[in-house]
């Protein structure tokens, strides 16, 4: 059927450059094939459509009338294609348009402090920053990829298995609390826990509870607590201002605590207690599907970000949720 007729780039290429030279050996010679194989794909092509396009004679060939009428339609078609494939080659070159990094609120405010900054030359990119905390279930489930994204900063592997996860470090969370509130709330071990007021995190509430993990120092043995408390935070930075307040125990990279801990603003609950670790995730597509202005700023955000990481003198800046 006529409606299932495809049309070959390579058959109209032929046509087009016949048309031009009025000769198969010419355009043979122009388009580097052998002269029997562009005869082969210009009588294919008019047994498929059912209509000469060349009238044949001793000394040359000629359009037909269909051949005229057809003429430009194959032109214009190879000059849409030419443009599709330049169009396709800029787009993946050129440094310009949008790049968009989601992260929770502590890496943007960290990736607008230390890192944006120094991305050399980034002509006309555009860099937008957005803020992304996990929701609930997402470090058990998978964390999905919002449909502007092109770089996603994160403490959870993707639901999308398609997408790279590329671990940029491992954080320890533990207990933290302020010296005022266990003062006048002491705590022994992990263990007690359950008689005190936790700062939740909404992303980790089951049962309007977290579960916070521990293990004993110097053991592989871990054990998981269940706790509550009257606050609700959708990310760590808001629950450690609660906690400077006296308000509760907050669960925390201790990477994100730097200064408090420098300042005694905030303590560990349990300093013999090991801690839970949780990876620094960095979530983007694969890298043929990626325009080059994302894997340009990919690449330095990342480059930034582990060279930031492997300083581990102290007074290095902090990275928190």
């Amino acid at each position: 059927m006529m409606s299932n007729l495809q049309l070959k780039p390579r058959e109209l290429k032929i046509i087009s450059v016949i048309a031009a030279t009025h000769s198969i050996g010419d355009a043979a010679a122009l388009l580097g094939m052998a002269q029997a194989n562009v005869s082969k794909y210009l009588s294919d092509f008019e047994t498929r459509v059912g209509l000469k396009v060349f009238e044949r004679t001793t000394r040359q060939l000629s359009l037909t009338q269909f051949g005229e009428a057809l003429l430009p339609y194959v032109n214009a078609s190879l000059d849409k294609n030419s443009q599709l494939i330049n169009f396709i080659a800029d787009y993946k070159h050129e440094k310009r348009g949008k790049v968009t990094i989601y992260a929770p609120t502590g890496i943007v405010t960290y990736l607008a402090r230390y890192v944006i900054h120094k991305i050399e030359d980034p002509g006309d990119i555009h860099i937008s920053l957005k803020t992304y905390n996990l929701d609930s279930n997402e470090f058990s489930e998978g964390v999905s990829f919002p449909d502007d994204c092109d770089i996603l900063i994160t403490y959870a592997q993707p639901k999308d298995e398609n997408l790279v996860a590329s671990i940029l470090t491992k954080y320890s969370v533990t207990a933290f609390a302020s010296k005022e509130y266990l003062q006048i709330h002491p705590i022994s071990g992990p263990d007690d826990l359950i008689n005190h007021s936790c700062i939740l995190i909404d992303s980790m509430l089951v049962d309007d509870a977290n579960i916070w993990r521990f293990r004993a120092h110097g053991s592989e043995d871990v054990c998981d607590y269940k706790v509550t408390g009257n606050y609700i935070c959708d990310n760590t930075q808001t629950a450690l201002e609660l906690a400077r307040n006296n308000l509760g125990i907050v669960f925390a990279p201790k990477e994100s605590l730097r200064k408090e801990l420098t300042h005694g603003m905030l303590v560990p609950c349990f300093p013999h207690q090991e801690e839970w670790w949780l990876d620094l995730t960095a979530i983007f597509r694969k890298r043929e599907y990626q325009p080059w202005r994302v894997q340009y700023v990919l690449d330095a955000v990342l480059n930034c970000l582990r060279q930031q990481i492997a300083q581990a003198a102290p007074g290095r800046p902090e990275m928190g949720d």
